[in-house]
């Protein structure tokens, strides 16, 4: 494992673009004038250590002005990525079940003034979380004296292997979204067979009556090949490159984007279901017992599982290893 191209990626991704050819040149000469001849991995890991955390080290030797000091800034980012992902997440949860018993009338406006109204709460609460978190490390880094200023943040060599591990993509991955994109193109093409509400009888399980309504799903497969396509690109994209990269990470939140639409979408029809299982449900069902709260439970674990894999492609691909070709010392 190269320790030294490791760190210097994690340096320079903390600087603009326009400096990080310069800076990853300096910092590699600066280590390997401090390197012993043939280093060890104990050997280069210590020096590497003893440099310092990769941001501190990036703020120092890029300069300049900055709101929130090099001794400060990794804890800020550690915070903001643990309180923000949460705190938007449980809103959004709040937000959906506060809101499943409003889901009546035309389905699609309703849908469309509650997605408005969830961006624009997640949006101010996010602003509103970052300012404050902001404001409070910027009190701290002009007015917390010298015991702050002289806080180091802890940083262990090994959590580059993390990096490095967190941009791969397994062939077992790769494979078995692309083996699960077979097998939802089988059920919804035959979802009639598949799908139901079954009862046992004296020669097994039954089905009594099909859940979905086959014939609009066969109306509407045009747009589920758009979608099938879409995830056997991924598929072979992952496959080929064998590392999370941004173009990568942006055509994952592009699928995301179009497979929940659809998955929305299709919920919202009121041809979704078929009328032999909509009367079994009639007869069967309290009538306390509304199929929006399902409506409602599918936008939700929709918008959530899209939301938390889009950010997830792209902290991956943040973690893939992009700068330069040289090295100093494979260990």
């Amino acid at each position: 494992m190269d320790w030294v191209e490791l760190y210097i990626e994690e340096v320079i991704k903390h600087v603009p673009a326009g400096k990080r050819d310069e800076l990853a040149e300096s910092l590699r000469q600066e280590i390997e004038a401090t390197l012993p001849a043939d280093a060890t991995e104990a050997e280069v890991k210590q020096v590497l250590g003893e440099m310092g955390h990769p941001a501190v080290v990036a703020a120092r030797d890029y300069g300049g002005q900055y709101v929130i000091g090099p001794t400060l800034f990794p804890q800020y980012v550690s915070l903001l990525k643990l309180v923000v992902p949460i705190v938007l997440a449980m809103v959004f949860v709040g937000l959906v079940l506060a809101s499943i018993p409003t889901f009546s009338g035309p389905v699609l406006p309703t849908l469309g003034t509650f997605l408005t109204n969830v961006f624009g709460v997640l949006w101010n609460v996010g602003i509103q979380l970052i300012f404050w978190i902001t404001l409070v490390f910027f009190l701290m880094e002009r007015y917390g004296g010298e015991e702050v200023k002289a806080m180091k943040m802890k940083w262990d060599v090994n959590t580059l292997r993390e990096r490095e591990r967190g941009g791969r993509i397994s062939k077992w991955d790769a494979g078995i979204g692309i083996f699960f994109t077979a097998v939802w193109f089988g059920v919804y093409v035959s979802a009639e067979r598949l799908i139901g509400i079954y009862e046992s009888t004296s020669s097994g399980f039954t089905m009594m009556t099909p859940v979905f309504n086959q014939t609009f799903l066969f109306n509407m497969i045009g747009w589920f090949l758009i979608i099938i396509l879409l995830q056997v690109g991924l598929g072979l994209w992952k496959w080929v490159k064998g590392r999370w990269s941004y173009a990568l990470a942006s055509y994952n939140l592009v699928y995301n984007l179009a497979s929940a639409t659809f998955i929305i979408w299709m919920a919202s029809s009121p041809r979704l279901f078929d009328t032999r299982f909509l009367a079994w449900v009639e007869t069967n069902v309290p009538a306390s017992v509304s199929l929006t709260w399902v409506f409602g439970l599918v936008v939700a674990i929709t918008m959530l599982a899209a939301v938390f894999d889009s950010i997830d492609g792209f902290r991956k691909a943040r973690k893939t290893p992009r700068h330069g070709e040289r090295t100093i010392a494979h260990i």
